[in-house]
């Protein structure tokens, strides 16, 4: 290979004028090109840019001048409110008695029918018999046993998941589920969320655990 290394250095210098010397030793000359000729060439593998650059460094050829697009993934659509139903002004509180009631509903045709119900209440069982819930509960039957029109309403609830009793109220322009419970609850826990007492049917326990109607 030093030979070949000799010889393409003296064919590179025809224009006449006296040739450096190239070293004999094993290293590769380290003098720049004379400016008659092309610099010596070695008898090696040709390096290609992608080796002249780092193992994590990319070659500007094989990179493109802009990132090319990829596939996206379909986006999950905004889930908004789910609730179709129109707002609900909350009365104002009168107190007074309850309505005492003894009303099965076990379908929306049910419900339609009844008359001594407030229309958005009736809205509300409407969305609720019969539908699946997000829990993945289908209300099968809702009992009525009292309504005060202050804006509450005082029942049992009978899913495919199990049942309950509840108390329902107007909160935040819809009717929602003030407590729902199957056990009896701390009087107290209805007196907080403004429950009027009186409630046909709604049993609690004092301080002492004592039951009593509330």
């Amino acid at each position: 290979m030093i030979g070949a290394l000799a010889g393409a250095v003296a064919l590179g210098g025809c224009s006449g004028d006296p040739a450096e010397p190239v070293p004999t030793g094993p290293a590769v000359a380290t003098t720049a090109p004379t400016p008659t000729g092309p610099p010596p060439t070695l008898d090696a593998d040709p390096v290609t840019p992608d080796d002249a650059l780092p193992d994590d460094a990319e070659s500007p050829a094989s990179s493109p001048a802009s990132p090319e697009p990829t596939e996206l993934l379909p986006t999950m659509p905004v889930e908004e409110n789910s609730s179709t139903l129109a707002p609900v002004e909350k009365p104002e509180p009168e107190g007074g008695p309850w309505e005492a009631m003894d009303i099965t509903l076990r379908s929306g045709a049910d419900v339609i029918q009844q008359e001594d119900l407030p229309q958005s209440f009736k809205d509300f069982l409407v969305s609720r018999i019969g539908v699946e819930d997000e829990a993945g509960c289908t209300v099968e039957e809702v009992t009525l046993q009292g309504i005060h029109q202050d804006g509450y309403a005082y029942g049992a609830e009978e899913s495919d998941c199990g049942g309950m009793q509840a108390v329902w109220g107007i909160a935040d322009e819809q009717w929602n589920y003030i407590v729902a419970f199957l056990d009896a609850q701390p009087c107290e826990e209805f007196a907080h969320n403004q429950i009027p007492e009186g409630t046909p049917g709604l049993r609690c326990t004092d301080e002492d655990g004592t039951a009593r109607d509330y």
